[in-house]
């Protein structure tokens, strides 16, 4: 139950699609201002565009979904909603964002940088999830079920943090930028903060609509977070991205992908886990979606380095990818196919 809930009782679905709205709107609006803020920041200390968009913004706009396994964690006590929302960021992520951007900016021209450093090691950290969920069926009795640790957490953490020291460390990280004019950093802190509090406020309300959304129709409410959730939180981050692109920085728009989806994965996730005391999760439901993350991921990863660009067309490709996913949980959520059972999306438990 969540704390809005609380607050304001039984309400009918239409107003909690209404509160969600409200909601979206919010994070929106505080996710803006998070990142408006951090970029100045970085630009008044002469931030390399590299660890903007793979880093610093990545992590900024990342707020949303860090917020979304925090509260899903500490007041629902449901891993699962937290859960469904990241993976579904990262397939909207890794395909919506760079074809939005190729589609509104025109082709888009990657760095070896990005192609070998960002979205090689965005690969290395879905195995890397994919490794740990299935060494969590060992500490089970059966297959269905994976228990994931506090200590796989950490160990997903550490993983992160690799991936800091070679985005700061590495020859890519040096700063191409010089320091632009002087900028207000305790006024740009104190709206940064404003803007977080804003996202949280927002993403409670997304989220307790998500639940009465998969409530009404009987749905797991992690394939409801999955789709519904994980598009709402993750539209920032697409703005973001073609406001990045229309700017000049196509560059940092693509980076900014890998690094949030990276950031996702191997830090939002595991800290949830960790403050969770340890989770389980349905085996069988997330060899399929992680898989098709992974392929998906490997699609972006060639024709990123396909001459370094991604094309309009290949935009429209990734597109078209995306479209097949929604209308595969689409169907999931529908009965028609049952690749993702009932039994075990529900056996997502904290």
């Amino acid at each position: 139950m969540t704390l809005l809930y609380e607050l304001i009782g039984d309400q009918s679905l239409v107003v909690w699609v209404a509160l969600g709205l409200v909601g979206f709107l919010l994070t929106w609006k505080g996710a803006n201002v998070v990142e408006s803020t951090t970029s100045k920041i970085s630009d008044h200390f002469g931030v390399s565009q590299a660890i903007q968009g793979g880093l610093i913004v990545a992590a900024a706009t990342s707020f949303p979904e860090l917020a979304i396994i925090v509260i899903s964690v500490l007041v629902l006590g449901e891993f699962g909603v937290g859960a469904g929302a990241l993976i579904g960021t990262a397939v909207f992520n890794i395909l919506v964002i760079p074809a939005a951007v190729a589609v509104t900016s025109g082709d888009t021209t990657t760095t070896q940088g990005i192609v070998y450093r960002d979205a090689i090691f965005y690969t290395v950290a879905v195995l890397a999830l994919f490794g740990v969920i299935a060494l969590g069926v060992l500490g089970t009795d059966g297959r269905e079920l994976a228990r994931i640790t506090p200590q796989m957490g950490v160990g997903l953490l550490v993983l992160y943090g690799v991936y800091v020291v070679l985005l700061v460390g590495g020859k890519s990280g040096a700063s191409d930028r010089t320091r632009t004019e002087s900028t207000n950093v305790p006024k740009q802190l104190g709206l940064f903060a404003g803007g977080l509090a804003v996202v949280l406020v927002g993403v409670e309300s997304m989220i307790g609509m998500t639940l009465q959304v998969a409530d009404a129709l009987g749905a797991p409410p992690f394939l409801i977070s999955v789709t519904v959730l994980s598009v709402l939180s993750s539209f920032p981050d697409l703005l973001v991205g073609v406001k990045m692109g229309q700017a000049g920085d196509k560059r940092a728009a693509v980076a900014n992908v890998f690094g949030t989806n990276t950031f996702n994965l191997v830090a939002a996730l595991p800290i949830g886990v960790i403050l969770a005391g340890g989770v389980s999760i349905g085996f069988l439901t997330s060899v399929p979606l992680l898989l098709f993350l992974f392929y998906t991921t490997l699609v972006v990863v060639v024709l990123s380095a396909t001459d370094f660009e991604i094309s309009t067309e290949e935009g429209y490709v990734f597109l078209a990818m995306y479209a097949v996913f929604l209308g595969w949980m689409t169907t999931e959520a529908l009965g028609i196919t049952a690749l993702l059972t009932e039994s075990t999306l529900r056996t997502i438990v904290g």
